[in-house]
This record gives structure tokens, sequence and C-alpha cells, in this order.
């Protein structure tokens, strides 16, 4: 699996952001100059890098209306609905997040989704075992 990043540079204009990763990672760095000339010399790569760079633009274009048209408790139960996967039978949130991560991820306070949680494990809807999120029944659609 591979991805990139820090393509923003590529106008000459500043990093835009920075990343941290969940696990280990390998990264190559290409200096621009030499971006441009793969750019140049490889039409199939430029338009794929375009297709990549078309996607996340439609990603943050969704961020950013969940950001301005969802509260917390919506974009949290976007995030649980969007990462829970099968695993025997039950919905498993299964990277081990803690709720500042998941905070970090949805844009709002870890004070925020600690009291979503609790509500949400009080009603029977989710458990949290090891930093570990399982669905027990759909969540509610309003908190």
């Amino acid at each position: 699996m591979g991805d990139y990043f820090g393509e923003l540079v590529l106008d000459g204009g500043p990093r835009s952001a920075s990343i941290m990763t969940l696990e280990p990672c390998r990264f190559f760095v290409i200096p621009r100059g030499d971006m441009e000339g793969l750019l140049d010399r490889n039409p199939a790569f430029a338009r794929h890098l375009i297709r990549m760079l078309i996607g996340k633009v439609r990603t943050l274009t969704q961020k950013v209306l969940d950001l301005a048209l969802k509260d917390v408790y919506g974009r949290f139960a976007k995030f649980i609905d969007e990462n829970a996967v099968e695993q025997k039978g039950m919905r498993v949130v299964s990277e081990r997040l803690t709720q500042h991560d998941i905070a970090a991820r949805i844009g709002g306070s870890r004070e925020m989704v600690n009291r979503i949680v609790k509500d949400l494990t009080a009603g029977g809807y989710i458990s949290v075992d090891s930093k570990q999120i399982t669905v027990h029944k759909k969540l509610p659609p309003h908190w």
C-alpha cells in the first residue's frame, strides 16, 4: 500500500500540513526538481498523480462539510460506521485508538468524545476494551 504526501510543494509554496504515522512506515523523498522531471517525462504518472490529488480534494471537501454541518456526535458516529469492520461476527474498530486520537480525527475535543463514549457504552451501543471499540447495535441518529 502506498500514498503520496507533501505534493503541494510542487508549486513552490510552503508545506501545508504535517503527518504522524500510526505504525512503522518507509518513506522516499523525491526532490522537487526530480519530481517535475518525472511529471514531464511520464504522462501516465502525471495523470495518476492528478487523480490522487482530485481524490484528496474530494475527501477534504467532505471533511469540511462534515465539520460545518455535523455536530461532534454526528462525526463520531460516522467515524465508527466508516472504520468498524466485521470480526468474529461483531463490528469492531480494529485500530486501537485513544479518545484523544479519535477527537483529533473527527475535529472534536477529547472531553466530548469521552462523554459520547460513556453515554453509548451505558446505552449498550458500544463497548471499549483495551482501546478497541466494539459496536453492539446501530448507533442512534442523534445524541
